[in-house]
C-alpha cells in the first residue's frame, strides 16, 4: 500500500483532532482511507503525519468485509472457497478467482447432499430438488462456464469485469441456498422461545416471609 495523503490536522465540532491517511493499492488501483490514533506523534513541518509516528488503526473505509459480497450462515468450506475467490480477484488474478467460484458452487451443492461427478448434473439436481428456482439454473451455468474457462488453457484470458459479474451471481446463489434459510431458522427459533416463555413464564421467587416459614 502506498500512502497518497495523510493529515493530523482534521478537527471535529468539539475541537478534537483526528488523524487520517489515504492509501492506494498498486494491484487494484483502489484507495482505502484509514483513521488512526497516535501514541507517539512525531511533528512534521506541515499537517502530514510523519512516517515514524507510532499509530494504531481505528477503522478503515472500506472495511475488509465488503457488504456487497457478505453472505451469512455459510459452511466453513464454502466460505473458504468464496473468500479465496474474492481475495485473488482483488489481487488481479481473475482466472484463479473464477476457478474458486466454481469450487464454491460445488461445495455448496455438496452441503445440500448433491455430490454428482459433474457440476452440470449437480446444478440440475439443485433445481429439481427445489433448493433454487429455475431462474438460477442459467446463473449457476454461467458460474460453471466461467470457472471452466479459468481452469483450462485458452487463447482468451478472463477479464476482471467478467469474473466480478460471476462473483455477484455466486453471492446471490449462496444467499438463496444458505443465508435466507439460516435467517428463517433464526426467526423460527426466536418465535418458539417467545411462545415457550409465554406458556411457561419464569417463576417469581418466594417473598421473604414465605422463605422464613419454609425454613422453620
Amino acid at each position: 500500500m502506498t500512502v497518497e495523503w495523510s493529515s493530523g490536522g482534521i478537527r471535529d465540532a468539539q475541537d478534537e483532532r483526528h488523524f487520517w491517511a489515504a492509501l492506494s493499492c498498486p494491484r487494484c488501483g483502489k484507495v482505502t482511507t484509514v483513521e488512526m490514533s497516535m501514541q507517539r506523534e512525531v511533528r512534521s513541518s506541515d499537517s502530514t503525519i510523519a512516517p515514524v509516528s507510532d499509530v494504531t488503526v481505528l477503522r478503515a473505509i472500506p472495511s475488509g468485509d465488503d457488504a456487497d459480497v457478505s453472505v451469512g450462515h455459510l459452511p466453513d468450506d464454502v466460505r473458504g472457497f468464496y473468500q479465496d475467490a474474492f481475495r485473488v480477484l482483488q489481487a488481479g488474478v481473475p482466472d484463479a478467482a473464477a476457478v474458486q467460484l466454481r469450487k464454491t458452487l460445488e461445495a455448496a451443492a455438496a452441503h445440500k447432499g448433491i455430490r454428482e461427478r459433474q457440476l452440470v448434473t449437480s446444478i440440475k439436481k439443485l433445481v429439481e430438488d427445489g433448493y433454487v428456482t429455475l431462474d438460477f439454473k442459467d446463473v449457476m451455468t454461467h458460474i460453471r462456464q466461467i470457472g471452466n474457462s479459468g481452469a483450462h488453457y485458452t487463447d482468451v484470458l478472463l477479464t476482471a469485469p467478467e469474473v466480478e459479474r460471476s462473483l455477484r451471481f455466486t453471492t446471490q446463489v449462496l444467499r438463496n441456498l444458505f443465508e435466507v434459510p439460516g435467517e428463517l431458522n433464526e426467526l423460527r427459533l426466536e418465535a418458539e422461545a417467545a411462545e415457550n416463555s409465554r406458556v411457561n413464564p419464569p417463576q417469581e421467587p418466594p417473598a421473604p416471609e414465605e422463605q422464613n416459614s419454609m425454613s422453620v
